[in-house]
This record gives structure tokens, sequence and C-alpha cells, in this order.
């Protein structure tokens, strides 16, 4: 790939970073013996090696519980990198553990990625902690440091009972101590809250910490766990597996309640919100009140009343008058339709001395000459009565 082709020094360089810098060598973790240590500008310097090879180390801004010695054994994790000025290649150090328990460290590393490739460290499983429980269970010694710190804690800030669940926390057989207990803890219904820990120790003595079981355990508590295993920069499985890390087991006692002075200060805080809230609502409907009794209608009331009456009068009245000259109008109206029925009614005519005639035969008006044979009887029908004749002769004009 790289051949019939002359190179320059950098091109050469660059071709090693890349072939380098791949993701197989990040994430490393590897055991040696320090050498040539220095610290400049608030970094790390140094050699690691072994019986057969030695490689450069840097380690930027550290933030170690130690400082590093020559000849001490060590577990350096990072990330294999090239420094092309140099012409030489580095491990850019992200976290260093004392050497010595390269075995043991492995076994948690793997532990590690097993649960955290099932899902057991996920944010979603966290449960959120109760605010004010009113019973802890703690798992831990009876004699050890921790149990003392995180009851001089709670007494003081927020004092609760405390159910000790009293355990060995290293050695053969802790671990499937820890287990029973926290499962005895999550059998009784009166328990709200369980801390699981122990003060420091070596990586060895907080083994116990770091079992499967333990971790299992606390995963399936139907309780909230606070895990405070030994100081700070300690991390065990069962850190990744609570819902929360306490860094000490006197930060639990401060994680697992409220201070109470604070709670009274919020308390009062709140009163003092709420009085102030309740005398500006009280302040604006009695400003409200003052503007609505201060209207004429409270004032003087009897006037509203008495325009009101006027006005209901007055619409009486013209009520009233337009009833009236409707049934006028309907009247007039009626007057002259009889009028004009009586103009049109045929026995009018006989008071002005007509007559009518009839058939007696069918009783049928005739009013031709043609409509009727002589000899035959006829009524007359005039004004003040009827008359029956018989009909002599006709002449038609």
């Amino acid at each position: 790939m790289l051949k019939n082709k002359i190179y320059s020094v950098w091109e050469i360089s660059e071709q090693i970073k890349k072939a380098i810098e791949k993701e197989e060598f990040c994430n490393l973790w590897i055991e040696g013996e320090i050498s040539n240590f220095r610290e400049a500008i608030g970094n790390y310097f140094f050699d690691l090696k072994d019986e057969k090879a030695i490689i450069k180390c840097v380690m930027f801004s550290p933030s170690l519980p130690f400082t590093p010695k020559n000849g001490m054994k060590v577990i350096i994790k990072g990330d294999i990198r090239v420094y092309e000025k140099r012409g030489y290649y580095q491990v850019y150090v992200q976290d260093i553990k004392v050497g010595g328990i390269g075995e043991l460290f492995m076994k948690f590393i793997e532990l590690k990625e097993k649960l955290q490739k099932e899902g057991i460290f996920d944010e979603k499983f966290k449960r959120p902690l109760p605010k004010t429980p009113s019973k802890i269970g703690v798992v831990t010694s009876p004699n050890g440091s921790a149990i003392k710190d995180i009851q001089k804690v709670i007494s003081r800030r927020f004092p609760v009972t405390i159910v000790l669940a009293p355990v060995r926390v290293q050695g053969e057989g802790s671990a499937e101590e820890i287990e029973r207990a926290i499962k005895a803890l999550n059998s009784r219904k009166d328990i709200e809250l369980i801390i699981v820990g122990r003060g420091g120790g070596s990586w060895e003595d907080l083994w116990a910490f770091n079992d499967e079981r333990v971790a299992r355990a606390i995963f399936e508590s139907r309780i909230p766990v606070i895990s405070a295993v030994g100081h700070e920069t300690d991390f065990t499985i069962a850190d990744f597996v609570a819902d929360r890390r306490a860094p000490t087991p006197s930060a639990a006692g401060e994680i697992a309640v409220p201070d109470r002075e604070e709670m009274i200060k919020m308390i009062e805080n709140y009163a003092m919100r709420m009085i102030k809230i309740a005398r500006g609502k009280i302040d604006f409907y009695r400003e409200i009140s003052e503007r609505i009794m201060k209207r004429r209608a409270f004032s003087y009331p009897f006037e509203i009343i008495y325009d009101k009456i006027e006005c209901y009068k007055k619409g009486c009245e013209n009520l009233n008058k337009a009833i009236d000259k409707f049934l006028e109008d309907k009247k007039t109206k009626i007057r002259f339709i009889e009028e004009n029925l009586r103009a049109m009614n045929p026995y009018k005519v006989l008071e002005r001395g007509y007559s009518i005639c009839f058939r007696l035969r069918d009783n049928k008006l005739f009013s031709s000459v043609d409509d009727a044979e002589v000899g035959e009887n006829i009524k007359i029908v005039v004004k003040d009565g009827e008359a029956i004749c018989r009909m002599k002769e006709k002449k038609k004009k």
C-alpha cells in the first residue's frame, strides 16, 4: 500500500497515526510500574514499564486521591495516540488504579460490562427517593464507622427511625449476608428507604459490593436504595445499580433525609408568602368593594327605582294607547265591511220599492219572463212580506 513512492517524514507519521489511533486502541487498561515520573504545569508525565517493554504516558489535569511515585505498580486506563513532532506513541491516561489488584479489577470490569449490557444501570430503572421517609433500613456492619456516621447525620438533620440490618461488609460470605439483608428489608412494609454501604478501605475490602448477587438484590429491590461505599473516589458495582450513589456514608444520611432547619425556614417562607398573597387579595377585593359602594346605585338606590317605575308607567301608558288604537282600527275596518255587506244585501233593495220573484215549484229566483210559464204560481217578496200570485200572461220587452 505504501510502496512505489518516496514519503515525507510527516506523511509516514500521519499514516502511523491513522493505523494506531483506531477504536481498538481506545479505553485500554494497562498494568505496569511507574518510572521517570514528573509533574509539570499540573499534568503528569511518566513511563509505564514491565520486564519486557516500556511505554510513555501523559495525564492532563489529573484528579486522583494520591500522587503517583516511581516504582508504584498501577493499572492505567487510556487511549494510545501518536505524538507526531517527536515521532513516538504514548498513552493519554484517563484514570490510574493502584496495582496489585489486577485480577480483581478485571473481574470488576467484566461484571460491569455484563450488567451494563443487560441495562441494569439504565436511568429508566432508577426510582425516586422518598422526600421524608419515616423509617430507613441500613445494611452495614454494626461495629463500623458507617452506621455511626449515618445515625449522627440523620439525628442532626431530620430524626427518623433507623432499622439496622447487621452484616459483615468484607471477607468470605459477606456478599451473601448483604444480599439476604436487602431482601429481608424488602419483606417489611414499614421500610421506605434502604442505605447499603460501609466505610473506606482497600479494593479488596470493598469487594463484597462488587458481587453480582448484591447488584441483583439492589436492582430487584422494591424499596429505593442508596449506595454509600467507601470514600468519594471509590466506585463499586453497587454504586452503578443503586437508585442513588452517595460518596460517603455521611453523605448518604444527608441524601436520605431533608434538613429540618431548612424545612422549617422553607415552611416559614411559604407561610409568609401565603400571608402576603392573602393580604394582597383582601386589599384588592376591599378596594373593588369600596369602589362599588361609592357608585350612585348604592348611594341613592331609590332614585334608580323611581326612574324605573316612571319608565314602567310610561311604557304601560304607551302600550294601552297602542292597544286602544289597534282595537279602534279593527272596529273601523269591521264597520266598513258591515256597510259593504249591507249594501250588497238583496233584501236591502226591497226597502226602496223593489220586489223579488220566486217560482213556487222549485223556489228558485227568476229574473226573466222566460223563467216562468203562464198560469204558474209565483211568489213575490216585498219589503214587509210576500204574496202568492198566478201569472196570467207575460210580455217581453
